[in-house]
């Protein structure tokens, strides 16, 4: 009879498991156009092959949905998805009610930045109010802030690296090793 290893694809290696009780500093990082993965671990651990850590930190499991699309990439995205740009340009996502303007507050020499902030609504409760309380949100408005949200990662502080390989070396098990 033979027997043959498989990989249990079921697992889940975390990095939040792995330093859940250790204080451990992360760097916020904006994702710019075009930026991949492995362009991100090689600018920031001098190592493209520690791509995956940039990915688990955040994460991240499908990189074609949660890893942000660059311009041209999100308008051959839109495209295939609703047709055209100019479609997801022009059509009503949904309808929002600004319940806080966007605003800056200057107090001496101090500046705060105050966000909007809104609350989904139906068509009617949108019709209901003035202007300067409702917005309508396109396709393209929405999709975009999707995916300039996926743009705000974390990156975790290099010099928690040696500890992650040393209490993980495996990632899903058997024979696969760390980098």
């Amino acid at each position: 009879m033979l027997f043959r290893s498989t990989l249990d694809i079921s697992k889940r290696f975390s990095v939040a498991n792995s330093i859940n009780n250790a204080k451990v500093t992360f760097d916020e990082y904006y994702v710019k156009d075009g930026e991949r993965p492995d362009t991100i671990a090689y600018d920031y651990y001098s190592d493209y092959t520690l791509d995956w850590l940039v990915l688990l930190v955040n994460e991240i499991h499908d990189v074609y949905y949660e890893w942000p699309r660059s311009y041209e990439e999100f308008n051959a995205y839109l495209k295939q998805k609703y047709g055209s740009v100019e479609y997801a340009l022009s059509t009503t996502h949904h309808y929002e009610q600004i319940i806080q303007q966007h605003k800056i507050v200057v107090d001496g020499m101090d500046q705060r930045i105050i966000p909007e902030k809104t609350l989904v609504v139906d068509y009617t409760t949108y019709a209901s109010l003035t202007a300067p309380e409702r917005k309508e949100v396109s396709i393209f408005e929405h999709e975009q802030k999707i995916n300039d949200n996926n743009r705000h990662i974390f990156l975790l502080d290099p010099m928690y690296l040696q500890v992650i390989k040393e209490q993980h070396p495996y990632i899903f098990g058997e024979g696969v090793y760390l980098r």
